[in-house]
């Protein structure tokens, strides 16, 4: 796609695949942080130009993020500093007024910022967490879901995508499942957020949560709450320049567009489907369908952070690890998680073909 020119970070030679920890910025994200420091930089509740223009910065930038996410309502989105630190200050309003006995639900495929919030509660409220795994294929077990859900169900959580072997999730099946036994539908969508839009409202999600630093923008979080009042949820004076660049993220999506970051990706992903060598252990979905173009790899007798090392003397970013998603590499037998392999829609082809050939180098040239 010609968008990279739009990437200082690009011009390097290092091939950029370590997108799922957060995505490389685009230079119109970065003058409207810097313009804003130099240009408006005041707090709100004044009534001079600058305050004003701030207060504006603000409004628009709710108003655009409530777009992205698929919200009814500029006031049905909150800022803060970022994904887990919302779903904290979320959980900690969600769980108030429940009694002992009461069950949450999470799943294996969660990251972290997912699950702990909950398991905290429950220590504190003697509430029930009760965990959801997957199949073979890496997918959620929906039938298991059906079975877990009870009169004292109070919330199920869940990623609209897992962001360490990439398997998305049937969101809409999912809502429909928590919504039938009467609880609330809380998603995770800070993976999928670069890759597809989230559509909350219509999904029927009750609150969900994501990180703009992952979608192009600079680190600060927003989260939806359905029929929510955003300003209660907020602490203190917000990252005013951080909402900026957040304005100009939006911004540059919508340039893009979804339709084509969507094409763009599924060929992307294929291509690296089609040319992983043998040798070779993909975990996760084995097609673009359900998936984002993230894929874990591991290769018998290697540990992840070896061969992260040998892709970086080759300049090529990679992750390894568990990256956050304990849980799902537990569930497939990796307790010292994978090789990480991100693609975005600022990758090209041909990085995808030199990471093919890295990794058919390092299995021995199979």
């Amino acid at each position: 796609m010609k968008v990279r020119a739009l990437f200082p970070a690009l011009a390097e030679a290092t091939v950029r695949l370590d997108g799922p920890a957060g995505s490389q910025t685009p230079q119109p994200v970065l003058d409207a942080i810097t313009g804003y420091l130099t240009t408006r930089n005041a707090n709100m509740g004044a009534v001079f130009s600058h305050s004003l223009a701030t207060a504006e910065v603000v409004a628009q930038t709710r108003t655009k993020a409530a777009r992205f996410l698929g919200a009814s309502s500029p006031e049905e989105v909150v800022f803060g500093l970022n994904a887990t630190s919302l779903n904290l200050t979320l959980s900690r309003w969600a769980t108030q007024a429940l009694r002992p006995g009461d069950e949450v639900i999470v799943t294996t495929l969660d990251h972290d910022s997912n699950i702990a919030p909950w398991t905290q509660a429950a220590e504190d409220l003697g509430l029930t967490v009760r965990t959801i795994g997957i199949g073979a294929d890496t997918r959620l077990d929906l039938a298991a879901l059906a079975a877990a859900l009870s009169d004292r169900t109070r919330i199920v959580a869940f990623p609209y995508a897992n962001n360490g072997i990439g398997t998305a999730v049937d969101v809409a099946a999912v809502v429909e499942l928590a919504h039938r036994a009467g609880a609330l539908a809380w998603a995770d969508l800070t993976h999928w957020a670069p890759h597809a839009p989230a559509q909350v409202a219509a999904l029927g999600v009750d609150v969900a949560i994501c990180s703009a630093y992952k979608f192009f923008g600079p680190h600060v979080g927003l989260a939806y709450v359905r029929g929510g009042a955003a300003g209660r949820f907020e602490h203190g004076t917000l990252p005013f320049e951080s909402l900026a660049g957040l304005s100009a993220a939006l911004d540059y999506l919508d340039s893009v567009g979804w339709a084509a970051i969507a094409a763009h990706e599924t060929q992307l992903g294929q291509r690296f489907l089609d040319g992983i060598p043998e040798g070779w252990r993909l975990h996760g979905v084995p097609a673009m369908s359900e998936r984002t173009a993230t894929f874990a790899l591991s290769l018998p007798g290697h540990h992840p952070v070896s061969l992260a090392k040998a892709l970086a003397a080759q300049g090529i970013a990679a992750g390894a690890g568990r990256f956050h998603s304990g849980s799902v590499f537990d569930a497939i037998g990796l307790p010292d998680g994978a090789l990480r392999i991100g693609f975005l829609h600022y990758n090209t082809a041909d990085e995808v073909d030199r990471v093919i050939g890295a990794l058919k180098a390092l299995s021995g040239g199979k």
